[in-house]
């Protein structure tokens, strides 16, 4: 059923069915009533978004993530949505696949509906035009979570990276490394940035010349993981820092393959760390606390307000 069927059958023009569908404040409260009555019975629109739009208001939050298949985003919309459907939400997942017409298209498609505020992991941290901005004009809370973006006020809930990259390096030169190479997320990305500089500083603070060459550009995903790792294992480090999980894995295929070994660090935990056989140290990222501070940002309507969560630095020794 369309919008013109509903007005047909009523006898009333489709701009106010439209007007009534979207919450819009200039119609009559009989001709609300009677389409909002009319719509329900016909199954227009869940009974919840009926009773939504009768009362004005919305429950829905709009995520944007750009890969449900890695374990970090997966677990932190977890931790999103626990505190948020306790509260009476419901989630609206928009999973971008890391493609940026999908991440436009996924904002037009939230523009087509009425929700309460929209998350996002963007698919990057830099562009021409702020891609929220259709989202903000139409004055839609707008939250970033784990990636800033670059010029922009957009508040939101990120994590500590100097701090956390900052103390795994460390951890490894106190170990005796002194030739550590890192494998980096796309450096448009500021929490990538953040974590390079954790990581020359450290070196720096440990007496240690840095060394651009020991920089190789990833993109966090598996792949570049095992490619960087590939090139990184034809020179002598003794340590290589992996700025995410998903690389991790591409560089333990690597390794596996060339049969080296040698001290890793990784700026992400996943679960499968605490049985693997590695020489490895890792941040634990308290995502159930970003959860929290995500949703009590969102409720306090705080539109310039950023938080930063610090990692807490573990190490597992072998």
């Amino acid at each position: 059923m369309k919008m013109k069927d509903i007005a047909k059958e009523l006898g009333i023009s489709i701009a106010t069915v439209s007007r009534v569908i979207n919450g819009h404040e200039h119609v009559s409260g009989k001709t609300r009533e009677k389409v909002l009555e009319y719509v329900e019975k016909k199954g227009y629109t869940p009974n919840a978004i009926a009773q939504n739009l009768s009362k004005k208001e919305n429950k829905t939050i709009a995520v944007l993530i750009p890969n449900i298949g890695n374990p970090f985003f997966s677990k932190l919309i977890d931790c999103v949505c626990k505190y948020f459907t306790e509260a009476g939400y419901q989630i609206a997942l928009f999973n971008t696949l890391g493609d940026l017409k999908q991440e436009n298209q996924a904002i037009k498609n939230i523009l087509q509906h009425r929700t309460a505020g929209v998350i996002a992991i963007l698919n990057k941290g830099k562009y021409e035009n702020n891609p929220l901005e259709p989202l903000l004009r139409q004055n839609l809370p707008v939250y970033l979570l784990d990636r800033d973006l670059e010029n922009c006020e957009i508040p939101g809930v990120f994590i500590d990276n100097y701090t956390g990259a900052y103390n795994l390096t460390k951890a490894l030169i106190e170990r005796g490394n002194t030739k550590i190479a890192i494998i980096t997320g796309n450096l448009e990305f500021s929490n990538a940035k953040e974590r390079l500089e954790g990581f020359k500083q450290a070196h720096l603070d440990m007496g240690l010349e840095f060394n651009e060459n020991s920089v190789y550009i990833g993109d966090y995903l598996y792949e570049s993981g095992y490619i960087q790792g590939k090139k990184i294992l034809k020179d002598d480090y003794t340590a290589i820092f992996s700025s995410n999980n998903l690389m991790l894995y591409g560089l333990l295929k690597a390794l596996k393959e060339e049969g080296k070994v040698v001290d890793l660090a990784c700026f992400e935990q996943t679960d499968i760390f605490d049985i693997l056989d590695l020489n490895l140290i890792y941040c634990n990222i308290p995502l159930d606390e970003m959860g929290k501070e995500m949703y009590e940002l969102f409720i306090s309507k705080n539109i310039k307000d950023k938080r930063y969560i610090k990692p807490i630095f573990l190490e597992k020794k072998i």
